[in-house]
């Protein structure tokens, strides 16, 4: 099982997913979708879902 890294993990979980396209986003939140324009985004996931 590999390692889990902060800075590694921070960087690819610290971002925003449009709720419309699924676009991703980097930074501080954004206003609206650069792709589409909607202005409802949610952070990404920490943790798995299980199904």
């Amino acid at each position: 099982m590999a390692q889990r890294h902060s800075v590694a993990e921070a960087r690819l979980l610290q971002k925003w997913i449009c709720m419309k396209c699924s676009a991703t986003h980097r930074g501080t939140k954004p206003r609206a979708c650069r792709k589409c324009g909607y202005t409802k985004l949610r952070p990404k996931a920490a943790e798995r879902r299980s199904t």
